[in-house]
């Protein structure tokens, strides 16, 4: 089997979502024994970074065409298909961000493939892929088997993995792309600094629903999460209430998002914010409520007062740096 991973890049810089989905790729075709794992980077792109971060046995095509810089749907669908075409790819693999989500329909459509949105992959017992979705606000769990030569995998955020046997740095070839058409050009290019970090790039989320009370009490939740190092979250009620951005939205209509750590402070559990934090790897829940659905979800639970138990963690948290 023939696996294609599509690269993200933003301002130069590899998105980590594309780095976990390399490492995700690997670890399969470890697992596959046969299957060969390429990649496509497109946009000006340092190449020390990329070997850096993508390891493994495989070939790397990097499109360094500067109308490539900058998402381009059609460009973009364009160039991958093509590639994926010539190196007879029959999985092409895109990370569950913003540009994925509007990219692998397209590429799907251009290539006459079959189309698994927000799956986790695996292997099956016929040594091929099989793709874990879910339906109904992840009520439902299903595996997909499409049914054309080749498919396009939108993957769901994953916690990032090192197989073995992959401490080679991958090999990179420039190749020319096609002309990409400029039907969006760029006018100007306007950055908003906001000084926190994103939470589907960090690895530890403090989130809080509308049981913390108030805009001014997420506050508290910034804080606990500045002394771990993460990123603040919020529910879709919270964002709803205007305490938060959508940015900053976890769930089913908001951002997918796996990191090691999650804590949900105030946050109930409602099916489409457990769909969202179904990739973390640890989940810590705190509501006053003990009936709470969250805690079913959590790995572990604190019943008690958001002001009350936020702040002692913190403390500890801070005293263990100390």
């Amino acid at each position: 089997m023939k696996i294609l991973v599509v690269l993200e890049q933003r301002e130069g810089q590899v998105k980590n979502a594309s780095v976990v989905l390399w490492q995700k790729a690997q670890h399969l075709a470890g697992a596959l024994g046969d299957a060969v794992v390429d990649g496509i980077l497109l946009g000006a792109v340092d190449h020390g970074s990329v070997t850096t971060h993508c390891r493994g046995k495989g070939s790397l095509y990097h499109i360094a065409e500067k109308s490539c810089d900058n998402y381009s749907p059609e460009g973009y669908s364009v160039a991958i298909s093509g590639i994926a075409g010539q190196a007879g790819a029959e999985a092409i693999l895109i990370a569950d961000t913003a540009m994925g989500r509007d990219l692998a329909p397209r590429v799907a459509m251009w290539m006459d493939a079959a189309l698994v949105s927000d799956c986790v992959l695996d292997t099956d017992e016929r040594n091929g892929l099989k793709a874990k979705t879910t339906m109904y606000s992840g009520a439902v769990s299903v595996t997909a088997e499409p049914r054309r030569k080749r498919t396009v995998y939108l993957v769901a955020p994953g916690a990032a993995i090192k197989p073995a046997g992959t401490e080679q740095p991958v090999v990179i070839h420039e190749v020319d792309g096609p002309v990409i058409p400029v039907r969006n050009p760029v006018f100007r290019e306007v950055v908003f600094t906001i000084g926190r970090k994103d939470i589907a790039e960090s690895d530890i989320v403090v989130a809080g629903g509308r049981g913390v009370g108030s805009s001014d009490a997420f506050v508290l939740l910034q804080s606990l999460a500045d002394a771990l190092g993460g990123a603040l979250g919020a529910s879709r009620s919270a964002v709803d209430e205007g305490w938060r951005p959508h940015s900053d939205q976890v769930g089913q209509t908001g951002r997918t998002i796996a990191p090691r750590l999650y804590i949900a402070c105030g946050i109930s559990g409602a099916p489409q914010h457990l769909a969202g934090i179904a990739g973390a790897g640890t989940i810590v829940a705190i509501n006053r409520d003990p009936d709470a659905p969250i805690f079913k979800a959590s790995d572990y639970g604190i019943v008690g007062d958001i002001e009350v138990v936020v702040p002692e963690l913190e403390r500890a948290i801070r005293a263990l740096h100390e």
